[in-house]
């Protein structure tokens, strides 16, 4: 019976953590050359840091290259103040970042 009594006490926890965690489209092409990933439901920093890696790790696996930032629109969501919404539109250029060679290295 105890067990089922901690066990309880997980999924309000659980549920928390899953809601904490940003979402995003994934990258998409815009076409020539550029591409585009919007990222949400975290605070600004938690958006902005997940849509630089999703970025990184894009153009490391597929172009063995970097990232060049073409455009960067962080802002408040409208829907909640304490969460941030990222559109970053980007170029795969340049040398791959250290985050990016660490998922090369997996591969």
């Amino acid at each position: 019976m105890n067990f089922l009594y901690k066990k309880r006490n997980y999924v309000p926890l659980l549920a928390l953590i899953l809601v904490s965690c940003a979402a995003t489209t994934g990258v998409i092409s815009k076409g020539d050359g550029v591409y585009t990933i919007n990222v949400y439901r975290g605070d600004e920093g938690k958006v902005k840091l997940r849509a630089y890696q999703h970025a990184e790790r894009f153009c490391a696996e597929n172009n063995k290259l970097g990232i060049k930032v073409v455009k960067e629109n962080l802002r408040a969501d409208p829907s909640s103040p304490n969460m941030g919404i990222i559109d970053l539109d980007f170029r795969c250029e340049g040398q791959v970042s250290d985050y990016g060679k660490r998922w090369l290295q997996k591969k």
